[in-house]
């Protein structure tokens, strides 16, 4: 059972998530560890959910639209924790445990080379994911296809039409030979059982019910502490 810490162990009271408290904690207890990386203005890759500081800071500004000083000066929801650079969290790790890596967004070719530049000093397994077909394609040029790439699913069409969602992502996307594994929200696990034998992982899974469900359809597992079975 690979069970992977969604955007690490954290509460979003003491801990918040996706910091360097977060992935701390998430490997004291040997967990694998999920995360969400973006861009900053000046091009810097940050460890960071939304694309909107809102929620976890209070001020309404966008993630590309600050330079990292700027955000590395604001604190998290009270806490001490802070937005981290994407290369503090991969000197933290040192490859102990596995990296699911999501890039939030359509990166540039020089990001993805950015990208690709740090994990090549970077000695531990990762994987990358993202719900953007266009990421996953064009990841599949370039030196970072290395590394496994999974295709996000979602029950949010995001203005597609069912239909055409549905044709695309489950006729044809999950089929090529670039997407390595399937990352499905829990409700769409049956679905995407009957049409794909390509590796699962199952998000997100926030109680130990869901738990003990899900192991039953797949050996990755992405986590929120309230959901994890330890034996």
């Amino acid at each position: 059972m690979n069970i992977y810490a969604h955007r690490g162990l954290f509460d979003n009271k003491n801990i918040v998530e996706n910091t360097i408290s977060a992935f701390k904690k998430a490997l004291l207890n040997n967990l694998n560890i999920e995360l969400d990386i973006r861009v900053t203005k000046d091009k810097k890759i940050v460890v960071f959910h939304d694309a909107n500081i809102k929620r976890l800071t209070g001020i309404d500004r966008l993630v590309k639209d600050m330079r990292y000083e700027e955000l590395n000066d604001i604190s998290l929801l009270n806490t001490t924790d802070k937005i981290p650079i994407f290369e503090d969290v991969l000197h933290l790790v040192r490859g102990r445990v596995t990296l699911l890596i999501e890039l939030k967004e359509n990166f540039s070719s020089n990001t993805l080379k950015e990208l690709n530049k740090l994990l090549l000093d970077y000695n531990g397994k990762v994987l990358l994911q993202s719900f953007n077909p266009i990421i996953a394609r064009k990841i599949s040029y370039t030196s970072l296809k290395r590394y496994k790439m999974g295709i996000l699913l979602t029950d949010e069409y995001n203005g597609f039409k069912k239909a055409l969602y549905d044709t695309f992502i489950y006729k044809y996307l999950i089929k090529q030979k670039y997407i390595n594994f399937i990352s499905s929200p829990k409700e769409l696990v049956l679905k995407v059982k009957e049409i794909s034998k390509k590796d699962l992982f199952v998000w997100t899974i926030k109680t130990k019910e869901d738990f003990i469900k899900y192991k039953k359809y797949s050996n990755n597992l992405i986590c929120e502490e309230k959901g994890i079975v330890v034996k």
